[in-house]
């Protein structure tokens, strides 16, 4: 499948892809929907709005792979060991899902009772004009990371482990 990014964002990173590769040997991993200890992320917003709101409206439409930092290291980790051919890897955590259903995870896990509430990307732009357009397939394949035997974590487990810091 090839790239059609949909924001400025997504423009500068394929952008920047396009020069790596000029390099003639690089390595281009592909990541989405990161979260981890350090800095702001869409697990610690969804546990923020979970301690002053009863219910959160959610995206619905939106596929990808939630991907911890951890999982991330430990595929650059591998990628440097391993010194497989070069080229690009999509390196996100195991098995998809949506926003609505990742929060839904995210709540359950942490014993969260706040509702979430599905939204369509077009009603959740409705409700914020001023958000960026995100693509409703961020769905990266990883069978060039298993071809040379790096099996990233499921995205749950990956979560869990996540919240077991984050809520201490």
């Amino acid at each position: 499948m090839e790239p059609g990014p949909v924001s400025a964002y997504g423009r500068t990173k394929l952008v920047g892809e396009e020069n790596a590769k000029k390099a003639g040997k690089y390595y281009i991993l592909r990541t989405a929907w990161l979260y981890g200890l350090r800095g702001k992320n869409f697990v610690k917003t969804m546990l923020n709005l979970s301690k002053t709101r009863e219910e959160v409206s959610v995206v619905n439409d939106q596929h990808g792979s939630p991907t911890s930092t951890t999982t991330l290291c430990k595929i650059i980790e591998q990628i440097m060991e391993k010194e497989p051919e070069y080229g690009i890897y999509h390196s996100t955590n195991e098995g998809f899902t949506t926003w609505y259903e990742f929060t839904k995870k995210i709540f359950e896990i942490s014993g969260v009772t706040t509702k979430v509430i599905p939204l369509t990307s077009e009603e959740y732009k409705k409700l914020n004009p001023a958000s960026s357009d995100r693509p409703k397939n961020s769905m990266l394949s990883k069978e060039k990371l298993k071809k040379i035997g790096i099996i990233p974590e499921n995205y749950e487990d990956a979560l869990k482990e996540y919240l077991k810091e984050e809520l201490k």
